[in-house]
This record gives structure tokens, sequence and C-alpha cells, in this order.
């Protein structure tokens, strides 16, 4: 099985998935794989596009194969980033199980491939299966962890350190070999982190003066021990999401 996946264009790690390879699908009876397949369709689309807004009832199911996803909310004008989706991650699966509106809005960051269920079916074959809706329970359990994470790094860390702390997990997902970059531009990093971009500036001083540093997209570690000292330990034990089939940034 493929391990996270991120596209070529953002100098990271890069395994596209094919539909057979999604954890959610991978342990199915193959009657339940294939009326969920029967009942979708797989799209592309170009990067900036809006796929489902918040307070939208879903019409779909949606599944990444290939490119990285934003979900988001914007309050007041203000755009803000809760989850970064990359190849097999599902989109708010919940909100497609149950019939409930979307509570964020998901856009295209790079061009992407997308499985796209129609809804009824889903909640159909989570009904009649019990290995699906098994599956789609251990979904649920890999977001809710993966939420927790985030929200215990914004409790419980400064922004600098959050910060200090991410850019290491990207430094870490790069391939053998490769240079180690953003896979996003810095005002999108600075929504990820929960951060004014105005300010992502000034933090990434900080930063430099503790072993870690950008150089336009690339993430320099000049002092691994110095950095790691800084962003501290992590506030949560080591997670798990992959196991469960979640594999947001």
């Amino acid at each position: 099985m493929a391990t996270t996946a991120l596209d070529p264009a953002f100098g990271l790690q890069s395994v596209s998935r094919d539909i057979g390879d999604v954890p959610l699908f991978v342990r199915l009876p193959r009657g339940s794989r294939d009326r969920l397949l029967e009942g979708g369709h797989v799209e592309r689309f170009a990067a900036g596009v809006t796929l489902f807004s918040e307070g939208e009832t879903p019409k779909y199911f949606h599944t990444l194969l290939r490119g990285m996803v934003d979900l988001s909310s914007n309050y007041r004008g203000r755009h803000c980033t809760v989850l970064l989706l990359t190849p097999g991650d599902s989109f708010m699966p919940a909100a497609a199980l149950y019939d409930e509106p979307y509570l964020l809005s998901a856009r295209t960051l790079s061009p992407s491939r997308v499985l796209m269920i129609d809804a009824d079916v889903v909640r159909r074959e989570a009904r009649q299966t019990p290995e699906f809706g098994i599956a789609i329970s251990r979904l649920l359990a890999g977001q809710f962890r993966l939420s927790l994470r985030i929200i215990l790094d914004l409790k419980c860390r400064s922004p600098s350190e959050r910060l200090a702390a991410f850019l290491l997990r990207l430094h870490d997902l790069r391939s053998p070999g490769t240079v180690a970059q953003i896979p996003f531009t810095k005002r999108q990093l600075a929504a990820r982190i929960g951060m004014q971009p105005e300010t992502l500036s000034r933090t990434l001083q900080v930063l430099a003066a503790n072993g870690l540093y950008l150089r336009g997209r690339e993430i320099i570690i000049a002092d691994r021990a110095k950095a790691e000292a800084f962003c501290g330990e992590d506030p949560y034990p080591s997670g798990n999401e992959d196991e469960l089939g979640v594999y947001a940034l």
C-alpha cells in the first residue's frame, strides 16, 4: 500500500492513489466495493476550483486520488484553513453519511483527481454492509484524532512553535534525496498554522534564530536539535492516523 502521497509539483513525496489502494475501500467485500464504484465517477479539477462550500448539503462522498485540497472556513473575510487533504483522504465523510450541511468549504490547491460517489449510495451501503460501516467508523476516528492533534497544537504551542513543528513535519515527508519545500504559498502556510499572513515573516525570523528557516519555499534545517528544542515535544501521543486512512496535513 502506498504511503502519504503529495504532488510532485510540491517537491514532496509523490504517489498517486488508485481507487483500490484507498484504505476505505481496500478491505471491503467485492460486492460492496462494486456497488459503491458503480454509484460514482472520477473527475479531474484544475487548481483553485471550489468543490463545495460550507452550508451546502452533500451530493457526493469525495475521496482524493491525486493533488491537494484545502478544507477551510471564511470568518469575517479571513481565510482559515482547517485541514490540507492529500491522496487517500476523504472529505468530511460525516456530512455525506448523515446528510448534514458541510461545515467547511473544499478547494483544490493543485490539479486534482477526485472520486465522487453519490451520497445516497454511500448511506445505503453503510446501512446494509457492516464492513463498510466499520471502515467509515475507522475513517471518522482517524479524522477525530487528527483534529484533536491540531486543537492541542493551537492550545499548547505558540504560533512560532506550531510553525516550527509543521515545517519539521513537511521536511520529514520529503522523498529521500530531494529538497524539502512547503507545498503551497506562504499565505496558505499562515492560514494552516493559524496566524495572520503579515506576521509570518516576523515569525520566520524567530525560527531562523533557532536553526530552521525558509529560502523561498525550500525548508532549510541548519540545526535540527535546536529546532526540535524550540518547538518542544508534541503535546499528544504519536499518531496512527495513516493506519486509519487519514493523511491530511
